[in-house]
């Protein structure tokens, strides 16, 4: 696909032409001729800030750029995928408005056709009954198929068939930037299927010690958890989970990244549950990661399992640790990242700095 600038915006340096677009140059080959300068249609259209998708089977290219029309029909198409959970932690001797009072409120995303709805751990677990509302306002019973509480995701079945799954998204196409939507229930019952825009502010972002998380300025409220975060594709990015609320503090909302997610529903369609490769080993991260800092400190051993398979690898309290496999390990966060890639029986193969000296030490993982 290519196509012919004539007035994009064209600087020339040393006989090479170089492509503005919107000031911005293109990284990308053009072809001079018969005094036209063509260029990739894809790398024209990026530049403008559109997403362009290509059909090889139809030969068509699409070209869609962000306007508020895109951004309603996101929200129609998505909203279909998109339910209220609701249910309380009361007993049976409150009366009905303290039955309401108490009452907690989320939102879950529907992943399969079947009646399985993702939410997050913290918005069903200890719920004493889960009622799941959907776009059209029927409700159903609900009940708690997996749970994990270090990812915050869980999995909530209800007794109705063709639902409509959301659409995941590449993990890879997830950027700061990129312009995205929330989509859940905040504040009040009443408000389910609420909207918000805003951008990706950041990824591989860490506020805890398990996972990485993504970091939007889209309003996410309480109600808002366990809702999804999509492109404008209306593919699920991430699920909404958390926010800082505090006076001075605005568009601080957090979701889990949809590799998690999908690392996640992976180990519990195949365990039902999920199944930490384990290292028999507890670090701990420099003092520089934990304060958000820039570092090339790895993790330090601070205790080591009787009988586990890190003491049986020979791994010693105050061995670094900076690698495993080809990748750098600098916090808990990391460490959990990279350890996503490996199940029970396999063996890591980790780069330790013991008294100077830098060890490559095999470790056969185990079950946690």
């Amino acid at each position: 696909m290519g196509a012919a600038v004539a007035s994009a915006g064209m600087a020339y340096a040393g006989g090479s032409p170089r492509i503005l677009v919107n000031q911005k140059e293109l990284e990308t080959e053009c072809i001079v001729q018969n005094d036209r300068i063509f260029v990739p249609l894809r790398a024209v259209s990026e530049g403008l800030g559109a997403q362009v998708d290509w059909n090889e089977q139809a030969q068509t290219a699409s070209i869609t750029l962000e306007n508020e029309g895109n951004v309603s029909q996101v929200i129609a198409q998505v909203s279909k995928s998109v339910v209220a959970i609701v249910g309380n932690y009361a007993d049976d001797r409150l009366s009905q408005s303290e039955h309401v009072q108490s009452m907690a409120h989320g939102t879950g995303v529907v992943i399969k056709s079947g009646g399985e709805i993702l939410t997050n751990a913290h918005v069903v677990k200890n719920l004493k009954q889960i009622i799941v509302v959907m776009s059209d306002g029927q409700g159903y019973e609900g009940r708690l198929k997996y749970i994990d509480a270090e990812s915050d995701l869980a999995v909530v079945k209800i007794d109705r068939i063709g639902m409509k799954p959301i659409s995941f998204a590449d993990a890879g196409t997830v950027v700061p930037g990129q312009t995205v939507v929330a989509i859940g229930t905040p504040v009040s019952f009443s408000l389910r299927n609420s909207a918000s825009k805003g951008i990706i502010s950041g990824v591989h972002c860490q506020i805890g010690e398990s996972y990485h998380l993504i970091q939007t300025d889209a309003a996410i409220n309480p109600g808002n958890s366990g809702g999804p975060l999509v492109n404008l594709k209306g593919e699920l990015l991430g699920i909404n989970s958390a926010k800082f609320a505090a006076t001075g503090i605005e568009g601080m909302g957090f979701s889990i990244p949809v590799d998690t997610v999908q690392y996640v529903i992976s180990q519990f369609e195949r365990y039902g549950k999920v199944r930490r490769a384990e290292t028999g080993v507890v670090f701990e991260e420099s003092w520089a990661s934990m304060l958000g800092l820039p570092t090339r400190e790895g993790l330090t051993v601070q205790k080591v399992a009787a009988g586990s398979k890190g003491e049986q690898a020979g791994l010693q309290v105050g061995d670094v640790v900076t690698k495993i496999g080809e990748d750098e390990v600098h916090s808990l966060a990391d460490y959990h990242e990279v350890m996503k890639k490996y199940v029970m029986g396999d063996t890591a193969y980790l780069t330790v700095e013991r008294g100077g000296e830098s060890l490559w030490v095999g470790l056969v993982l185990s079950d946690e």
